[in-house]
């Protein structure tokens, strides 16, 4: 789960206990308020910490079908302390080796630029660990920009990262990454970003933000709608295609 999708659901009290990579931290903007409070006043326990590439191979440990796999990340670390992780002994060259437990998520949710009615899902960019994290999970739901025909995609029988088999669920949403970017769609929406770190610095704040984007919407069109509409979205997608200028409201003390 991303981290702007994580803070949320964890302030809104939907998460009790986490196995984490990097999940207290919105990148350049700064670290998460809600998140920390909430691990910081025992709301939510912090069960074990992980590298990002730890976490990415232990679904790719389970999309193999192996109890663990190999690695040499986090070795010396105070991550790998307290982590999920042991260290051993290579057996052909004696050296120390991470070894890191599959992973299977028991629902993933992915989001993409488009797939069939089927789930036959097409990636554009990098896929980061959404290939791993597809063929791990119990359950797959499909989020999609657009849902093209099962002709379109036999066209291209190559584009196709994420199988139908794999899939449970296709659900049409576009926009659906709001307010993360969508690779070569439209781009992170910062005024949004920066609304969520102001109010949630304080619970009080923080159940605003919520009853203003999730508990008071009837459903995505009214959130949408909420966060500046098409204006908005045509903001982003120019944003993405380098047709507008970006801002940055964490560098401006916002």
């Amino acid at each position: 789960m991303t981290t702007q999708h994580f803070c949320p659901k964890a302030a809104a009290g939907c998460v009790s206990k986490v196995e984490v990579a990097y999940a207290f931290g919105h990148e350049l903007r700064g670290l998460s308020p809600a998140s920390r409070r909430e691990v910081e006043q025992g709301r939510v326990k912090v069960a074990a910490e992980i590298s990002n590439a730890g976490f990415q191979w232990r679904f790719k440990a389970a999309a193999m079908g192996i109890p663990f796999i190999p690695t040499r990340v986090m070795l010396g670390s105070d991550t790998h302390a307290y982590s999920s992780a042991i260290s051993v002994r290579d057996p052909f060259a004696g050296k120390p080796v991470c070894l890191v437990p599959a992973c299977y998520p028991d629902v993933a949710v992915i989001h993409v630029h488009r797939c069939d009615k089927h789930g036959n899902a097409q990636i554009d960019g990098i896929a980061i660990m959404d290939l791993e994290l597809a063929r791990a999970a119990r359950r797959l739901i499909i989020t999609t920009e657009q849902i093209i025909s099962e002709e379109k995609i036999r066209r291209e029988p190559w584009r196709t990262s994420i199988p139908f088999f794999l899939v449970d669920a296709v659900v049409h949403v576009p926009y659906g990454c709001h307010p993360g970017n969508m690779a070569y769609l439209y781009y992170f929406d910062e005024d949004h970003m920066a609304e969520w770190l102001r109010l949630s610095r304080t619970d009080e704040g923080t159940l605003q933000y919520l009853e203003n984007y999730v508990f008071g919407v009837d459903d995505f069109k009214e959130y949408v709608r909420r966060i500046g509409g098409a204006k908005k979205l045509k903001h982003l997608r120019d944003l993405e295609r380098l047709r507008a200028k970006f801002r940055a409201p964490w560098a401006e003390g916002e």
